[in-house]
């Protein structure tokens, strides 16, 4: 326990002689203490919202939706025409001058 302590008090005499020589030691210092814990804070932040955002998993919901989904792609039509707006001229109803 020891040794504990006297690490973070001689880190702690460290701290405070940097920042006696200068303003620039004391930013350098807070930007190295400061990115192990903002590296920390972004992987909890990354662990919980892959763990939070993942779909459930029950047997029968999702060979609905994929045989839904390949219904769909099936009947979808992706050919685009030569003249799509004279197609939606046509569509439209002619309205009185």
């Amino acid at each position: 326990m020891e040794r504990i302590s006297a690490f973070f008090s001689s880190m702690w005499d460290t701290i405070l002689a940097k920042h006696q020589e200068g303003i620039y030691n004391t930013i350098c210092l807070g930007v190295l203490l400061g990115l192990p814990v903002l590296v920390i804070i972004t992987l909890i932040f990354i662990c919980c919202h892959c763990c939070c955002s993942r779909p459930g998993k029950s047997g029968q919901q999702p060979e609905q939706n994929k045989k839904k989904k390949k219904k769909k792609k099936d009947e979808e039509d992706l050919w685009i025409s030569a003249q799509p707006k004279l197609l939606q001229m046509e569509k439209r109803p002619s309205l009185p001058v």
